[in-house]
């Protein structure tokens, strides 16, 4: 019989400054800073079953974990699309377990959280789900390897009321586990607070804001997934030529965005975004082998947006925040008073089922049977 199942619910989150290459790739240590705003309905849920191997001495290296192809079981109320993984994204998911799995004590224990005797071996059956198509842009990488971290560090307390104490008290207990998780996927660290967060070198933390409500809208151009993973992405943009400037330049913009933030100026923060997109995707245009995520559909609609971002039009607040990430898909980020504008435009010119609506949030949380 299953020992315990706990879950952990993380959000996906849409960058308005990108990181682009590796500084350092084996824990994943950006080029430069980034800017991104934790979504909530968009979301990875991540289900771990914990049971017994009687007889057997227990040791995290000695456990065994696999990766079930079935919807978690907590979340009956999300309609969850289970990523199709191949052999070795599934490799990469239970490596970070066990990753995971070594370091969280000593992070516990360091914030006074009981941590489980490990007297046997145990085996992990680990489930994952998508409120939303993965391998397609919307960082679903980020998502489900930030709520596996926040499950398999669950795993490890012995107190779980200790632990959603301390979760929810501790700042710093979350952004341990935000570094943790990025050795499995680096914008991952960015799902663990919010709304809006900046990432620089090891570090996530929450960047102050005085932005009205947002409304965020994401144009599913398409839901295939794409060919090309972000991971081989930040090696080849390093060829482009495009490449010279490129941290001065995207740096320049964090700390410009990071202003625009504070004050509240979303139109300048839109400019900010717009030209932070083109830039990117123009780096794997010009690769020594060009690549790209973008469909026609993509370029279509970017050429729709490009005049509401310099002049807005009079009925609505403020223009949109676009962003494209390495996917083919456009995120729309607008003033909650102008949601129902954007929405009427998207319906009109796109149809009812070719957009998701979500809205800012705050980061991953646990759940338990």
């Amino acid at each position: 019989m299953p020992r315990m199942i706990v879950g952990a619910r993380a959000p996906s989150n849409i960058a308005i400054v990108k990181y682009m290459g590796k500084r350092e790739s084996a824990t994943n240590i950006p080029e430069n800073p980034s800017l991104s705003l934790t979504l909530n309905k968009l979301c990875s849920c991540v289900e771990i079953t914990c049971s017994h191997a009687p007889g057997a001495a227990g040791s995290p290296d000695s456990d065994e974990a696999a990766w079930a192809s079935e919807p978690p079981l907590l979340w009956t109320g999300l309609k969850l699309e289970v990523p199709r993984l191949e052999e070795e994204g599934i490799g990469r998911f239970l490596r970070h377990f066990k990753r995971a799995r070594r370091a969280a004590p000593a992070i516990l224990s360091k914030y006074g959280i009981p941590v489980a005797a490990h007297k046997e071996a145990c085996s992990y059956l680990i489930r994952s789900g998508n409120t939303f198509p993965p391998s397609t842009g919307i960082a679903s990488s980020a998502s489900s390897f930030a709520a596996l971290t926040l499950a398999t560090a669950m795993t490890c307390a012995s107190d779980q009321a200790a632990f959603d104490h301390a979760w929810y008290s501790e700042t710093g207990l979350r952004r341990e586990f935000a570094g943790l998780s990025r050795q499995g996927s680096g914008s991952s660290c960015r799902s663990f607070e919010g709304p809006w967060v900046g990432w620089e070198m090891e570090r996530a933390f929450k960047v102050n804001a005085s932005t009205p409500e947002l409304s965020h809208f994401v144009l599913l151009i398409s839901a295939a997934a794409k060919k090309i993973p972000s991971s081989r992405a930040h090696q080849l943009v390093k060829e482009s030529p495009l490449w010279m400037g490129r941290m001065e330049r995207a740096s320049a913009r964090f700390e410009q965005a990071r202003k625009a933030l504070a004050e509240g100026d979303l139109t300048r923060l839109a400019r900010i975004a717009w030209s932070e997109t083109w830039e990117m995707h123009s780096l794997f245009h010009t690769a020594p082998e060009p690549f790209s995520y973008w469909r026609p559909g993509s370029i279509e609609v970017l050429q729709w947006l490009a005049p509401a971002i310099n002049e807005p039009a009079p009925a609505i607040v403020s223009p949109p925040i676009v962003s494209m990430d390495a996917g083919p898909n456009a995120h729309l980020i607008v003033e909650a008073a102008d949601a129902d504008f954007w929405r009427e435009r998207l319906i009109r010119r796109y149809g009812v089922d070719t957009f998701l609506e979500d809205e800012p949030g705050g980061g991953a949380v646990p759940l338990r049977q």
